[in-house]
């Protein structure tokens, strides 16, 4: 349960939603990149590839997961994650992707929910997400102040709370109770 919910945090601080009313996700390119800092020290997130049906194929470096893929969908929800599991990698294939966000175009006020199945070379399960879009708020961080959206969360029975900073196009702090789980953004660069 714990790598599964480590796996999402993951995914959430890297996941993007949208600020305005009816705002598609946003347009990204190779090498667009975030870093984080938390906790459990700095991660970051790199853009490798977009395909032409949106697929974003990206890099994560994060303690413990240095070098490792992600796959989202068009509109950030997570399709492949690497998660530690007794010392060694899997990665977890999600379908229907796990909803980090809602289906585009996002609007403040918009709620979701969905059950993911994930599976990996030998284990399958399920996490079930809900969220909702809230108000538009300012929000500073190492990285700058921020106009950003605060998304509320709840993955698998634990409640996070992100704010997305459309400058950035990507996440500025995600927070939870789980003190490993509060990230901000410390730079960014985007192509």
């Amino acid at each position: 349960m714990m790598m599964r919910f480590l796996l999402l945090a993951i995914a959430l601080l890297y996941a993007a939603p949208a600020l305005a009313q009816g705002v598609s996700p946003p347009v990204l390119k190779a090498g667009d990149r975030w870093v984080y800092e938390g906790a459990g020290g700095k991660r970051s997130l790199k853009i490798d590839s977009v395909s032409g049906d949106g697929t974003i194929d990206a890099t994560i470096d994060a303690p413990g997961l240095a070098g490792l893929a992600m796959r989202y969908n068009r509109e950030w929800n997570v399709l492949m994650a690497p998660v530690p599991m007794l010392g060694e990698i899997h990665y977890q294939r999600y379908s229907p992707p796990v909803c980090l966000m809602p289906p585009a175009p996002w609007s403040a006020g918009q709620s979701w929910s969905c059950d993911a199945g994930w599976s990996d070379a030998s284990m399958t399960g399920t996490v079930h997400v809900a969220g909702k879009l809230l108000a538009a708020e300012k929000i500073t961080v190492p990285a700058g102040t921020f106009d950003a959206l605060h998304a509320e969360l709840n993955v698998g029975g634990s409640k996070v709370d992100c704010w997305y900073a459309p400058r950035v196009e990507n996440w500025a702090q995600c927070k939870s109770a789980l003190a490993d789980y509060n990230y901000a953004l410390a730079s960014y660069s985007l192509k």
